[in-house]
Parts: C-alpha cells; structure tokens; sequence
C-alpha cells in the first residue's frame, strides 16, 4: 500500500494580469505612452519658444506695455524661470505616464486607479488649456496694474515662431482625445476582468491510494 499526502486543499487564486492581455488594456499602454511623448514635445516646445528670448528682451517688452523698470525685471526673470521650471515638471510627468502605461500592461490594479485619476485631471487641464486659448483670443483684457495687456499679448505673440500657437493647440487636442481614450478603454469589460481579482478555485484533497 502506497500513499500520497494530499495537498492542502486551500484556495488559490491567480494574481491580476496574469491572463492573455485583452486589446483595451494594450491599446490604453500605448495611448499613455503616445500622451507621455506629447508632453516631452509640449516641453521642448516651450524651451524653444522661451530660449530665443533673453531676460532683457522680456524686461523691455514689458516696458513697453507700461510697466515700470522694477517690476519688468523682477517679471522677466519670473517668466523665464516658470517657463523652464513647467518644462521641467512636464518630462517628469512624462516619465511618470511610460511608468504607468508598464504597470496597466501588467494588469496592477493600483495603476489603472491612478491613471484614473490622473487622466481625469489631465481632461481638465487640457479642457481649461483649450478654453483660455479660445477666451485670450476672443476678450480684449485690458489694462491691468498699470500693463497694457492687449499690447503686452501683441509683443509677446510678435517674438514667438508664428507656428507655435498652432502646434500647442493640435498637442493639447491630442493629448486630450488620448487621455479619454485611456480612461473609457481601462472602463471596458475586458478591462475589468482583466485586472480583476479572480474568484479562488478549490482543489480538493487526495486521498490514499492502494
């Protein structure tokens, strides 16, 4: 008589991500990486369009538009340094989207949370981005703490590349319809069961055998 120790009989369970990846959850990886590129253009954008202009150009712009010495420098160096500062922030934020596009492949569920609510924000942001652009170039704004600034937009706008306006607006479009196509993709069926957790499965013990 021979026996065979049985198992141990308790549930197990398979960890998420662990089946074949549906096609939802692929193509919302690539749509985060595809948002994750955007950025790193967004960001070179804006050192392009900053690094043709000195301090001293911006003080004298702001100078013209009636601001008064003091306050054209101390603005012109602030100008630049949030320019280069925002650019710097959108590559981390892009690393920060290739980062989360590995972990949605890999079907963790914390990522897809994350990605939830950082696509969310993003909607918002790209949204609000859209609608100031719309707004600036529909209102006049008037003159304000003494700075002309329908002459101080004419200024700026006139030592900018004349395509840089239209290449911002088509990014942030298509960062836009990436971001939504991340966050109704992640929303599919095929998603959910993809990173949901599965039900245990129950092996039943051996018993001897003769």
């Amino acid at each position: 008589m021979s026996y065979t120790p049985p198992p141990s009989g308790y549930p197990v369970s398979q960890a998420p991500g662990a089946g074949p990846r549906p096609t939802t959850v692929s193509v919302s990886s690539l749509l985060l990486y595809l948002t994750s590129a955007l950025l790193v253009v967004s960001a070179a954008l804006s050192v392009y369009t900053y690094s043709s202009l000195s301090a001293a150009a911006i003080e004298d712009i702001y100078k013209q538009a009636g601001a008064d010495a003091t306050l054209a420098e101390s603005t012109a160096t602030m100008t630049l340094a949030i320019a280069y500062g925002s650019a710097a922030i959108t590559v981390v934020l892009a690393v920060f989207f290739v980062v989360l596009g590995l972990f949605i492949g890999k079907g963790k569920q914390w990522a897809r949370i994350t990605t939830w609510v950082v696509g969310g924000i993003g909607l918002c942001c790209c949204g609000l981005g859209l609608a100031s652009q719309g707004l600036t170039s529909s209102f006049s704004t008037g003159t304000q703490g003494g700075i002309d600034q329908d002459k101080l937009t004419e200024l700026l706008n006139a030592q900018m590349p004349a395509w840089a306006t239209s290449a911002s607006i088509v990014i942030t479009v298509l960062q836009l319809l990436a971001l939504l196509g991340v966050v109704v993709l992640l929303a599919l069926p095929p998603s959910n069961a993809y990173f949901r957790k599965p039900a245990p499965e129950w092996t039943p013990p051996a018993y001897p055998t003769v």
